[in-house]
């Protein structure tokens, strides 16, 4: 095959390729056996890996894995390539057999936190969902091919079940296309009923109505649940439906909802070195990617402001080993800061006081936020930060995140221009690896 090919299918997994560009690769995919081929030596790739190394996927430095020789290294390539270039499994799954029963096939973004209600199948880069299933997305992003010719993108927090060619939108918000080349699209939520055949739409279904239609392309048959005369809404319309089943129309007013999962890309580099940091006081050690003292102040300046309006959420994931001196947990702080000018907004890791767990300080006045359960010791810890919502989580591990053990909000549009590893005095902070992502 070209390299040619193999920068295609990377810019399908980096949300690149225009759906006219989509749909000339669906075409060269039914005309050219050797392209499905290749695809499927990476299916066999995938499934040597997995039986070598237990299906241990994601493998990535932002788990908190620091590799540094040579076998290591090149099993990290080798699973990272299989694994990126199978999520694109999703996107040909009329040459990929799902297995019997599955209606669509998912996959994430790198900041998504979900639950499968009811069967779901480990296809490795993505899930096949049979009919009856349930997804729970408590944030983030997920999408969902019910075949080559329909797709959707939905954010969280949304709950959805699934059946053939047909979705039931409990919650949440979701954009969708259908090419035309299958049958009608089938969307329910609490409040209204859609039929779709060609065209392109997205439906908000917020806590408390009324539910929202939006047509960007051809047009829609929709109906209030609880009955009624069905209408047909075009192109640059909008319709809502409350409770009393009364559908309302107006004219587009500029909302947007993403196509893709969204890319994520570091903004800064990967190894931790004395040079990229500007040293506050005390006498931090940096050796081999790794940075460790006591009664220290390290910061970082970022480039641009983060997260930045085109991205919109920051993920950092902070590996955290044991310090030679001193314990992690003291009544004086060791972690993470985030400064927006010269004030400091959050704070994540040992806070302030005599609890010894993992916390999160939001500032604003507002009192240290704890976790249910106390989350104890040196570990890695993945922290969220969503900035059209304010919203900030804390995660144990890396990507993909697991559920939030803590959770605290900023003000709206908030952004980061430098942050600060460090430790008061008696106290200490031994980071073993750094990786801050800026996407979505």
């Amino acid at each position: 095959m070209k390299k040619k090919d193999h920068e295609i299918v990377q810019r399908v997994l980096d949300g690149d390729m225009t759906m006219e560009e989509f749909n000339a690769l669906q075409q060269r995919m039914r005309r050219e056996p050797e392209l499905v081929n290749l695809y499927q030596d990476y299916a066999v790739l995938h499934h040597t890996l997995s039986e070598e190394y237990e299906g241990g996927f994601p493998v990535s430095p932002a788990g908190g894995v620091r590799v540094t020789r040579g076998h290591g290294l090149r099993v990290v390539i080798l699973v990272a390539a299989a694994v990126a270039l199978l999520a694109a499994g999703w996107w040909f799954r009329s040459w990929f057999p799902s297995g019997a029963g599955d209606v669509a096939v998912t996959t994430f973004s790198l900041d998504a936190v979900w639950r499968f209600e009811g069967p779901a199948r480990n296809l490795g880069g993505a899930t096949g969902v049979p009919s009856g299933s349930r997804l729970v997305l408590e944030q983030g992003r997920a999408a969902i091919s019910l075949e080559p010719s329909v797709t959707a993108v939905i954010e969280g927090p949304a709950d959805i079940q699934f059946a053939d060619l047909s979705l039931d939108l409990a919650a949440g918000s979701g954009w969708f296309h259908c090419s035309g080349s299958g049958g009608p699209l089938k969307i329910s939520t609490p409040r209204l009923s859609v039929v779709d055949e060609g065209t392109e739409f997205a439906i908000e279904v917020p806590p408390a109505g009324p539910d929202t239609i939006h047509v960007f392309e051809g047009r829609i048959k929709a109906s209030a649940r609880n009955g009624g005369e069905p209408s047909w809404i075009s192109s640059g319309e909008v319709a809502t439906i409350g409770d009393d089943g009364q559908m309302k129309l107006g004219t587009a007013a500029g909302r947007t909802f993403p196509h893709s999962l969204g890319r994520f890309r570091s903004v800064v580099p990967d190894e931790i070195a004395k040079s990229d940091w500007r040293i506050d006081y005390g006498t931090p050690t940096f050796d081999s990617g790794r940075v460790e003292g006591a009664n220290f102040s390290a910061f970082h300046d970022l480039q641009t402001p983060e997260p930045s309006a085109d991205h919109g959420v920051l993920l950092v994931t902070i590996d955290v080993g044991k310090p030679a001196t001193h314990g992690f947990h003291t009544d004086g702080w060791a972690g993470m800061s985030f400064f927006s000018g010269a004030t400091e907004v959050l704070f994540f890791g040992d806070s302030f006081g005599s609890k010894s767990t993992w916390s999160l300080d939001v500032k604003q006045r507002i009192p240290l936020i704890f976790p249910e359960k106390p989350i104890v010791g040196p570990r890695t810890i993945t922290l969220r930060y969503d900035r059209r919502s304010g919203e900030v989580s804390l995660h144990e591990g890396g990507v993909p995140l697991r559920p939030a053990f803590c959770r605290g909000r900023l003000p709206a549009g908030t952004t980061f221009d430098r942050f600060r590893i460090g430790a008061s005095a008696g106290a200490a902070l031994a980071v073993n690896s750094l990786v801050v992502r800026s996407g979505g």
